[in-house]
């Protein structure tokens, strides 16, 4: 339950940051069409940028914790299921373009953290491993 909770919490806080700091982004000015001074004001004060790079920072956190429970191995392709969710994000909530090519990867990529989501999250603890 704990594995769910924190995978949920990265793969969430990460999709949900970069969605909305890509609307950010689309939001501010040209980088080299103002002055730095001006375009650092107008990032530090979009309320898309803050609250995404706050989420993507709670995910980050999670995925430290996680490393003090669960194998790399482990972490990292279960939170790949960001990937699917980010493009279903991307194609719904921003209006991009999907191929099929990037569709048939992202099928790929989800049959790939079903597969290790049935794995162990830990086996530096196993009896014997380390003997």
């Amino acid at each position: 339950m704990k594995n769910a909770v924190f995978v949920a919490l990265i793969v969430l806080g990460n999709t949900f940051g970069n969605t909305f700091l890509a609307i950010s982004m689309s939001q501010l000015p040209g980088f080299f069409a103002v002055s730095l001074f001006s375009y650092v004001v107008a990032l530090l004060t979009n309320p898309w940028f803050l609250s995404g790079t706050f989420l993507i920072a709670l995910s980050m956190f999670a995925q430290l914790s996680m490393y003090t429970w669960a194998d790399l191995s482990y972490i990292l392709p279960v939170t790949a299921s960001g990937y699917v969710v980010t493009t279903v994000f991307g194609r719904f909530f921003l209006n991009e373009s999907v191929s099929i090519s990037r569709w048939i990867g992202v099928v790929i990529i989800a049959f790939g953290v079903v597969l290790v989501a049935e794995t162990r999250a830990d086996t530096k603890h196993l009896e014997g491993v380390n003997e």
